[in-house]
């Protein structure tokens, strides 16, 4: 109970139109693996950094060569469609040559024409199971491992929690009173400027349940992690 106070006491207002938060990054969420399959690259040491590579990598050796044989497939049948292609159109309007055999080598060339695009879209799906086995980050914080090199991962295992501290966000829990006049009201967050109302609820909150949560936000450099100040002023 007394822990559950003190967080109260964090969230809730100081005074009328004051409020403390603590600048939590700009974005948090949580990476899972979309496909099956064992881990082959991972690195502990990432860990608690701001990476721009590939983090996590599952096996994708037999994808690689299979989609190494469909694309070789894939020119050969385009080489094949030329030449059938050349064949019609040398008949296609010759009075000599009936209407059976020009129907037959234009039967011939679609059936070819429609094994290439079956075979385009095996190789699309190929292309993206392969880039679900490469997960990257771009710039981001990685916060959290859940998995380890060489451990089986299935759809839907939780890899990896990054945030985004290209930014922060505050979250306050407002009275009644300052919400009402929140959307015209000047928002000052300890002197510093650029923070800016994302989103407001219009009903209360199902934990704090006589106050509206408000977020704040910022992007930029912003000191993550520090307790601040944060005051309502009605215009």
């Amino acid at each position: 109970m007394k822990y559950f106070l003190m967080i109260l006491m964090a969230v809730l207002p100081l005074a009328a139109g004051n409020y403390k938060a603590k600048v939590e990054p700009y974005d948090a969420h949580t990476v899972s693996a979309e496909v099956s399959g064992r881990i082959v690259k991972l690195d502990q040491r990432d860990e608690l950094k701001t990476l721009d590579k590939v983090v996590i990598e599952i096996d994708h050796a037999l994808d690689d060569v299979q989609l190494a044989n469909d694309r070789r497939k894939l020119q050969l049948l385009q080489e094949q469609i030329a030449v059938k292609q050349s064949q019609y159109d040398s008949i296609k309007d010759l009075a000599s040559q009936n209407r059976f055999t020009k129907d037959q080598y234009k039967t011939e060339l679609l059936s070819l024409k429609m094994q290439a695009e079956d075979l385009k879209s095996l190789i699309a799906q190929l292309e993206d199971m392969i880039a679900k086995k490469r997960i990257a980050l771009r710039r981001a914080y990685l916060k959290t491992l859940y998995v380890r090199q060489g451990e089986y991962v299935a759809p839907g295992t939780k890899l990896m929690k990054v945030e985004d501290h290209g930014g922060g966000r505050l979250v306050l829990y407002v009275d009644a009173a300052d919400r009402v006049v929140l959307e015209k009201a000047k928002i000052t967050v300890e002197g510093s400027s650029g923070w800016k109302v994302e989103k407001a609820a219009t009903s209360t909150d199902e934990t704090y349940v006589s106050y509206y949560r408000v977020d704040l936000v910022k992007r930029g450099s912003v000191p993550l992690g520090r307790v601040m100040t944060v005051t309502i002023t009605p215009q």
